[in-house]
């Protein structure tokens, strides 16, 4: 029997990449990704990098307009873990789904970031 869906806002399958780094430690660590879904309130992708439940994390993201209802272009959004799950089509990596609590739109040039959009330049954090 299949789950009803109980999700606020629309979800979209969507491969985007993306990078994010734990904001709770003291590394500058940043990790690259691709995205399985999006909706306005969150994400869902898969990474060998393991995070807990409950983490604060930074995402760097280019958000579509057919997801914001906006133009498109990069934000940096605060957010939540929520849920992680081992990926069984895609061995050694988990997907780990993340609440998003805030965002901000991204301007200007920062190399670090800048290989994770091929060619999109941001400004760092």
């Amino acid at each position: 029997m299949a789950t009803p869906e109980n999700r606020i806002t629309p979800r979209f399958r969507l491969h985007a990449p993306m990078s994010f780094c734990r904001t709770e430690t003291f590394s500058d660590d940043e990790y690259k990704a691709s995205t399985i879904n999006i909706s306005i309130r969150g994400v869902y992708f898969a990474t060998q990098v393991f995070l807990h439940v409950g983490e604060s994390v930074e995402i760097l993201l280019g958000m579509p307009k057919r997801v914001a209802g906006v133009k498109a272009g990069i934000r940096r959004f605060l957010g939540r873990v929520t849920h992680i799950e081992p990926m069984n089509a895609l061995p050694g990596l988990l997907g780990i789904g993340v609440h998003l609590l805030y965002f901000e739109r991204v301007i200007g040039a920062h190399p670090r970031a800048s290989s994770s959009f091929d060619g999109l330049t941001v400004s760092g954090r």
